[in-house]
């Protein structure tokens, strides 16, 4: 019987994040170096090299989450508009601790 693994990681500092809509972006976290074999549970965070993470809403929703990537979802709490060079210029970046039991 597959014995069950932790795993964590994060993305690199204000790279890989998307357009979505005016007000929002996204990232898809590849978390094929954790070796899951079943149906991972995420729990996520968002850091910063520069700050303004605070204000954001949506870093601990985790979306489309697979034995190797899951996305996630961000807009500020006001919903101004965002784009993916203010989360490059302030150096975002996901946490994530996988826990799979196969």
């Amino acid at each position: 019987m597959p014995t069950a693994r932790i795993a964590s990681g994060h993305t690199a500092p204000g790279q890989g994040w998307q357009a979505y809509g005016p007000n929002g972006i996204y990232i898809d976290v590849d978390t094929t170096a954790a070796h899951f074999t079943g149906a991972p549970v995420y729990v996520t965070s968002i850091g910063s090299t520069g700050g303004n993470q605070w204000s954001l809403v949506g870093p601990s929703a985790v979306y489309d989450a697979t034995a190797s990537k899951f996305r996630v979802y961000v807009q500020w709490k006001d919903s101004r508009p965002l784009t993916p060079a203010i989360a490059q210029q302030y150096g975002w970046y996901i946490n994530w601790i996988g826990y799979d039991n196969p």
